[in-house]
């Protein structure tokens, strides 16, 4: 046979040349029956057993897309607002200008 692409969709001149060889021949009906009891010999698959042979291999691979996704696009961590003290320390920190929210805060948790 002549190397072809996969997707090229043109008849092989070099296989249809030995198939009519095959076929035109006096025995050409011998070479049919020996194809088709090559193909019935090989078995047919049923869908399941197809997908049971090639399930563990997708669900690695959709366990390892989901893996590179969730680390390429996942939202990194919001960092907060203000500083995570507490309000006698905030005010220690810039004693000058307490904040109305911090002296709230401290207020109406008693201190």
């Amino acid at each position: 046979m002549t190397k072809q692409s996969a997707f090229d969709n043109s008849p092989d001149p070099e296989l249809g040349a030995q198939l009519r060889a095959a076929l035109d021949t006096a025995d050409g009906d011998l070479f049919v029956a020996r194809l088709r009891q090559t193909v019935l010999a090989a078995g047919q698959e049923d869908s399941w057993e197809v997908l049971s042979r090639w399930a563990p291999r997708g669900l690695v691979a959709a366990i390892a897309a989901a893996a590179l996704l969730w680390m390429v696009a996942r939202p990194e961590p919001v960092a907060p607002a203000g500083p995570m003290a507490s309000a006698p320390m905030q005010m220690e920190v810039a004693p000058q200008h307490p904040e109305a929210a911090v002296l709230t805060v401290a207020i109406l948790e008693g201190r």
